[in-house]
This record gives C-alpha cells, structure tokens and sequence, in this order.
C-alpha cells in the first residue's frame, strides 16, 4: 500500500507525463498531417518513421520485461506479508511471550 504522503507525488507525476504523452502525440500528428514536399523528404520521413516504430516497440518490450519483474516481486513481498502477519497472529495468541 502507498503512504498517504506518496499519493499526491504519485498523483502529480502521473498527470505530467500525461500531459506530456498528450503533447507529444498532438505535435506526432501534426507532423504526420503535413504532405512532404519532395521525395527526399518523404523518403527521410518513412525512414524516421521506422526508427521511431522500432523505438516504441522496443519500450514496450522493455516495459513488459520490467512488469514481469515487478510483478514477480510484487508476489514475493505478498508472500512475506502474509508470513509475517501470521507469525504477528501467532504472537498474539500465545500472550506476546517469546
């Protein structure tokens, strides 16, 4: 669980890069809207196009990487969660004493 303290930090990170994603795509269309004005430039843009595409692709891996991890981590601090909660229990129940 996040601390109430992290929230808003969260909160306000994650609509930054909102707003940036958004710019981003707004100036990728406009971009794209404009017809090249010579072949050069068409073919210079199909090229930038396929580096771009590669890139994306290539974060998205990367992302999928990371969240196989962190959500094998994630299992992993559940597991230890509940150990230490039953051996908190377990406490309890036989009177705090060690």
């Amino acid at each position: 669980m996040v601390a109430s303290t992290e929230t808003p930090l969260l909160e306000t990170q994650t609509q930054l890069w909102k707003a940036r994603a958004q710019a981003k795509q707004k100036w990728l269309e406009r971009s794209l809207a404009e017809p090249p004005k010579n072949p050069q430039e068409a073919a210079r843009r199909l090229a930038w196009i396929k580096r771009a595409l590669g890139a994306v692709k290539r974060g998205q891996a990367e992302i999928r990487y990371h969240t196989a991890l962190m959500d094998a981590y994630t299992e992993h601090l559940s597991v230890l969660e509940m150990t230490l909660m039953s051996a908190a229990e377990q406490n309890k129940s036989a009177g705090g004493k060690q």
